[in-house]
């Protein structure tokens, strides 16, 4: 996702119920000037890309994510990661691992347990 995606996914995950277009535009115009129309596109291409859901209340629309905050960052690390062994095979894994090793052990095992979880 990129930058304006994500400041308007953490607004979504953020919120206890769906939001509007003006929701989101208030809360990101707080940190910078953003347009209704661009946050509104975005919106929607993240609808597209099956991200968000929206439905109708009334002739307005709100919206709210497909999967949470936790489910989302599991399943596009897990493509992230499939990517780079499709297109960098032995040389991304080695690369991997190594990094791997320099992670303090009581962090590998609490990521070891992560996986195991799902």
């Amino acid at each position: 996702m990129g930058e304006l995606e994500t400041e308007v996914m953490h607004v979504v995950w953020s919120s206890t119920q769906p939001v509007s277009v003006r929701d989101v535009v208030e809360i990101i115009g707080k940190k910078r000037k953003v347009a209704y129309t661009t946050i509104m596109t975005v919106m929607s291409r993240l609808v597209v890309k099956g991200i968000l859901k929206t439905e109708s209340i009334g002739k307005a629309f709100v919206y709210s994510a497909v999967y949470s905050k936790d489910t989302f960052l599991a399943k596009a690390t897990r493509q992230i990661v499939k990517n780079l062994v499709a297109n960098f095979g032995d040389i991304a894994i080695a690369h991997f691992a190594n990094e791997i090793e320099k992670i303090p052990t009581q962090k590998r095992k609490r990521l070891l347990e992560i996986l195991k979880e799902e």
